[in-house]
Order: C-alpha cells, then sequence, then structure tokens
C-alpha cells in the first residue's frame, strides 16, 4: 500500500535519515521502532509530504493520496482544535473531501464514527478540553477514519497517554485493522507496545535501519546489537523475573 524507496534527509551536514526502504502491505500493521533520534519523526515527515527528502520517493497504491493515508498524531492534547466540537473536527474531512456536503448527514456518520471508536454520539457537541487523552486519541482515531482512509499513520499515538489508557487505544486500533481492512504504520519506542500490535517491524538506529523482520524473528532472533539492546531494556512483567534479569547483565 506505501512503499519508502531510498529516502534520505540532510540538513546542513547532518544526515537525519540516509536509504531508508521499506514497505507497508495491505492490511498489516508495520511497526517502525527506535530510540529519540534514530530518524523516525523524520521518516514518518516525508512519507506524508511534510517534508521533501533529498532522495528517494514514497509511493501509494491508492489513486487519492491526500484522503487514503490519513494520520494519528502523537499529543492528542495538541492534535485536536480546541475552538471546534468533536463534530466539526471528526465531521471535516467528510467535507473537505466531498463525502457528505449536508450538515444533518455528516452528524449522522459522525455519531456513528464515534460508537465504532468506543464513544457515544452524545459526546458530538462538546470540545476537546472535556475529554481525557485516552478519549481524545480516540476522536482523533475516528476523525482519521472518517473519510476511509487505506492506510492510517499513527506517530507515537500511545506515548503521551497513562499507560492505564495505552492498551484501550492500541485495542481500538487492532479493532479498526480488523473491522475496515486498514493498513497500519505504527511508530513507537515502546517495544511492548509494538509486540502486542505489529506483524513486521522495521527497528531505525541512527537514522538508518538496524533490521527488518517479523514479530517473532525480532524478538526471538534479533540480529542487530542496537535491536538487542532496545529488547533488553523493555521491562518485564515479573518482578523476580525481572531483577534475575538484571542481575544477569
Amino acid at each position: 500500500m506505501l512503499t519508502a524507496d531510498g529516502l534520505t534527509k540532510r540538513y546542513g551536514r547532518f544526515t537525519a535519515i540516509e536509504d531508508i526502504s521499506f514497505t507497508l502491505h495491505a492490511g498489516e500493521v508495520l511497526g517502525l521502532v527506535g530510540e529519540s533520534g534514530s530518524g523516525k519523526s523524520t521518516t514518518v515527515r516525508c512519507l506524508v509530504g511534510l517534508t521533501k527528502p533529498d532522495a528517494g520517493q514514497v509511493r501509494y497504491a491508492g489513486p487519492k493520496f491526500r484522503r487514503g493515508v490519513q494520520m494519528v498524531f502523537q499529543d492528542p492534547y495538541a492534535s485536536l482544535n480546541p475552538r471546534m466540537t468533536v463534530a466539526e473536527i471528526v465531521g471535516e474531512g467528510l467535507l473537505v473531501h466531498g463525502i457528505e456536503k449536508s450538515s444533518a448527514g455528516r452528524r449522522s456518520r459522525v455519531g456513528g464514527l464515534l460508537e465504532q471508536v468506543g464513544l457515544d454520539k452524545s459526546d458530538m457537541d462538546r470540545y476537546p478540553r472535556s475529554f481525557s487523552g485516552g478519549q481524545r486519541q480516540r476522536i482523533a482515531i475516528a476523525r482519521a477514519i472518517a473519510v476511509e482512509p487505506k492506510v492510517l499513520i499513527c506517530d507515537e499515538p500511545v506515548s503521551a497517554l497513562d499507560v492505564s489508557v495505552q492498551a484501550q487505544v492500541v485495542n481500538v486500533l487492532r479493532d479498526m485493522k480488523l473491522e475496515l481492512g486498514l493498513s497500519i504504520l505504527f511508530i513507537a519506542h515502546d517495544l511492548a507496545v509494538v509486540r502486542y500490535l505489529c506483524d513486521r517491524l522495521v527497528v531505525l538506529d541512527g537514522g538508518r535501519i538496524a533490521e527488518t523482520g517479523t514479530r517473532e524473528q525480532i524478538y526471538a532472533n534479533p540480529r542487530a546489537p542496537y535491536t538487542k539492546s532496545l529488547l533488553a531494556a523493555v521491562p518485564v512483567p515479573d518482578p523476580a523475573a525481572e531483577r534475575l534479569r538484571r542481575s544477569a547483565r
């Protein structure tokens, strides 16, 4: 559905990413993982056209990129316009893309979308300030899927949320993938979340790809030293096992 082919971006003498190539296949969740500064944000900006790469190209299999590729941003407190109601936020894409031009039709669609992500249709006349972070991210997901995209790019969508609500948002994304047949590019640094959601992984280190593979391959038999260090940093839920692991280092 979406292919990055040799993406390279430099800022002066600093190379943010170099020769980044991967393909997001139809119906899969691909994880793009790495620590801060690994090149994840620059890669995403090149993918969606916010930054022009110095080399390489992005290919999308569908006919209308701006409708077919939608984003869920990292910070649910900054990505929703505080002056707009939920109905306006979620329904804006329906109007812009000419999907539903009547106000009544948009409200009906918005109500259904809110229920689809686990909210209530009565929420549509409220403003973002009256929702929690997890609820705001559900609104952002509803806005993204409103225009019936083929690809959803999720830029660390749970990193700004409390651990208690991260799983809820991840479950919404997984449900949307299954119900709508979405292809999802999931950007993250938390490998525990990635393991639960993603089918394949692309590991970035210093602006380059360290390794790629299926979830099973990466977690069972990581090849790159950088990937091994990322996995070693993932907390173990069992306190006794975590103490044993730390003592063995």
